[in-house]
């Protein structure tokens, strides 16, 4: 990964793997891999900074009312550079519990046992527990928006478009902006194939941007391909919705600005702090 972002022209790689839950799951760190984890990120900064490249070490940290949020002290034993929150599982749905963005055959078997066929109760829920944990705080970024779109291509579960749902997302928004948060486009879907666009959407982007919500890049990569791949359809999306500029978490990890022109691997690749991304 590390290779791969500095071909690529990256001044700033940040590493975000899922964070050790109270529970067992197949993507998550273990909790005896949290610090070989840890030691490996900061290994891997000392040997690219005199090379020009800034590595910091993040975590990935779900929101789950009562059982983990990302501003829990037991992440504290690695003093992560930064933390991502954001919002996978909804809980108590007929005893079943599970991801919105699991498999497209794993969400449809839920659809129908969880909820009855009825999927405004998942994205309901989605972005209620977005809302708490926004409110909950202790990220720095808020990862993935509109995650629970992931397996609703082409309107297949629920309408994105239909009022409730855009003033669910948008209340959302309206309170990850009074609190002066921070939200990633984020492209991995792009990357995997999973979306034909970003996360968040266009409308919800332009939203943000009507609130003031800033926003920075979040390239989601999951193989050293996805590095950069897609930040142009993100810098794209943001001019899109009228953003001017973008922000990124400098080497002192400080929030900088830049302009959204000057954002991103492909466009200015070499120059200064640009080419910040998360893997």
């Amino acid at each position: 990964m590390a290779e791969a972002a500095f071909e690529a022209g990256y001044s700033l790689l940040g590493f975000s793997s899922h964070a050790p839950l109270p529970f067992d799951t197949t993507w998550n760190l273990k909790w005896p891999r949290l610090g070989d984890y840890a030691e490996t990120v900061r290994s891997l900064a000392a040997q690219w900074a005199p090379r020009g490249m800034t590595i910091l070490l993040g975590l990935e940290i779900d929101y789950i009312a009562n059982v983990a949020t990302p501003k829990d002290k037991v992440y504290d034993v690695i003093s992560p550079d930064f933390r991502l929150g954001s919002v996978h599982f909804v809980t108590g749905l007929s005893g079943d519990e599970f991801t919105v963005d699991e498999s497209d055959e794993k969400f449809a078997h839920h659809i129908s046992s969880a909820v009855g066929g009825d999927a405004s109760i998942i994205w309901k829920q989605y972005y209620a527990n977005l809302i708490a944990m926004i409110e909950n705080g202790g990220f720095d970024i808020i990862g993935h928006f509109d995650l629970v779109k992931k397996n609703n291509a082409k309107g297949k579960w629920f309408d994105e478009t239909a009022k409730d749902y855009r003033d669910a997302a948008f209340a959302a928004v309206d309170r990850a902006a009074e609190l002066n948060c921070i939200a990633e486009i984020n492209t991995g879907g792009l990357a995997r194939g999973k979306t034909d666009s970003t996360y968040p959407s266009a409308a919800i982007l332009k939203h943000m941007r009507e609130s003031g919500l800033r926003l920075t890049i979040g390239d989601d990569a999951h193989a050293p391909a996805h590095l950069g791949a897609y930040q142009g359809a993100a810098v794209e999306a943001a001019k899109q919705a009228g953003y001017k500029s973008l922000w990124y978490l400098d080497a002192a990890r400080a929030w900088k600005e830049i302009g959204v022109e000057e954002a991103g691997v492909r466009a200015t690749a070499g120059k200064g702090e640009s080419g910040a991304g998360r893997a």
